[in-house]
């Protein structure tokens, strides 16, 4: 039987049996739909947390100090001695150093010390109402500050508003703060104490805040002189400390020399080594152990282990949304052998005017792959649609909360061929033994009825 035939043969049998095949393909199209749901909720989570609450960079590093065990190897450690070794590794494009601030800090931020022309500034901003401003006036927050320097070459474009560099003597030292920690702020405790949210347009306009060097809340014990600088906030950025401040490298040797000795100003406490591609990763690792140093993967590690954690629960939706597809193939294969019994007549006829068992096979086989294409594209077509519903009435109903994406799904190209292959090849499975019993009908039997 030529292809054209057996086309023609199955559009007509799917057209008289219709209704049946409606029937017997409607659990393939909630198994599917209900499969692109989870695993498009499951890709946009995915996406959140790579992107925005632990983004990576796939030919980067972290190298830190070996610590000290109990066998006879001495830490190395990651001093400017320690860079150049590691530069002078192959493959490596640039190495960023990173320094934590060896002195305590505080930062006390009281409204009614904030001098009228920058409230003035505030009262100005788009959308800030006189609330706001009253809340700004009404402030009185005492932190502790943990703070560290950084390599500005290492920022790319989070620097907005200014030069990331040592500032000159009765400057503000420029700074920047977490994009992680600003998301916290702007979704949980701006809104509860009703300051303004900050964002690029507010950057600017903050004013210079005071911040005591060398002075701690909670070590009372702390010696030594204590000195206020000013600190102006010049961007955001993921290479930010999460819970502080970050100042540019030399600005924070500076500060250790001075308050903490030579000792202090020579060691950094990470480098961040950056390959010329990430398939030169390996060969950097295996050099960088060779030098005495460690991998820092904890951030990496928290990364994989969120992720894991959300594809495990996308699993377990998606593993029900299969199970439903399973059972529609159940449905479809006793479809089939209703459909069978009631055509047996019909098939005994082929069989004796010369078709083929394979030709009946092909034929049963046919109808269902077809059955399984309508129920795939029509689960898929329903699964976006709610798909879309969903992310609407999430992004109008839910309330703000930190790192709540502009869209909680993402629909990538395998997710939709994936689907409907799967529909289709259920479908297969389920025809599969009623094709066979079909073409090992005896035509002579079929035609009497017996």
């Amino acid at each position: 039987m030529t292809a054209g035939k057996l086309g023609r043969i199955v559009a007509q049998n799917l057209g008289r049996n219709r209704k049946n095949m409606a029937f017997a393909g409607f659990g393939i199209v909630v198994g599917v739909s209900s499969l692109i749901f989870f695993l498009g909720l499951g890709s946009g989570i995915r996406r959140v947390v790579a992107t925005q609450i632990f983004p990576t960079e796939t030919n980067r590093i972290q190298v830190v100090a070996r610590k000290s065990g109990a066998g006879p190897t001495v830490p190395v450690p990651v001093d400017d001695a320690a860079v150049k070794k590691l530069e002078a590794i192959p493959g490596v494009a640039a190495v960023y150093p990173r320094m934590r601030l060896a002195i305590p800090a505080t930062m006390a931020l009281v409204g009614a010390h904030f001098p009228k022309k920058d409230l003035d500034r505030i009262a100005g901003l788009p959308g800030v109402s006189p609330d706001i401003v009253a809340s700004v006036q009404a402030l009185d927050l005492w932190m502790e500050i943990m703070a560290d320097g950084i390599d500005p070459r290492l920022l790319g474009n989070d620097v907005l508003f200014g030069p990331f560099a040592d500032p000159a003597p009765g400057q503000p030292v420029p700074v920047l703060v977490s994009k992680r920690l600003v998301e916290i702020y702007n979704a949980s405790f701006a809104e509860v104490r009703h300051l303004p949210l900050i964002s690029e347009v507010i950057i600017p306009l903050v004013p210079s805040l005071p911040l005591t060097l060398n002075e701690s809340y909670v070590n009372r014990d702390a010696s030594g002189p204590r000195r206020e600088v000013r600190v102006r906030l010049v961007g955001t950025s993921h290479q930010a400390i999460l819970g502080g401040l970050t100042l540019p490298l030399e600005t924070v040797r500076k500060l250790n020399r001075e308050f903490a000795g030579e000792a202090a100003a020579s060691v950094f406490d990470s480098a961040a080594v950056e390959a010329v591609s990430a398939d030169k990763l390996t060969a950097i690792q295996t050099a960088v152990a060779d030098l005495g140093f460690t991998i820092d993967a904890s951030q990496q590690r928290t990364a994989e282990s969120v992720a894991l954690a959300v594809t495990l629960v996308m699993l377990g939706f998606s593993l029900i949304s299969l199970t439903i597809v399973a059972v529609a193939a159940i449905n479809i294969g006793h479809t089939f052998f209703m459909i069978i019994f009631e055509r047996q007549r019909e098939i005994g006829l082929m069989r004796a005017v010369g078709a083929s068992r394979a030709d009946i096979r092909a034929m049963i086989q046919g109808e269902a792959a077809v059955a399984g294409i309508a129920g795939g594209l029509a689960g898929v077509a329903l699964g976006t649609v709610f798909c879309f519903l969903t992310d609407l009435l999430a992004g109008r109903l839910l309330p703000k909360f930190p790192f709540k994406p502009d869209h909680f799904f993402a629909y990538p190209w395998w997710m939709f061929a994936g689907s409907i292959l799967l529909a289709i090849v259920f479908c297969l499975v389920g025809a599969f033994a009623p094709a066979n019993r079909a073409a090992r009908l005896d035509p002579s039997r079929a035609l009497s009825g017996r």
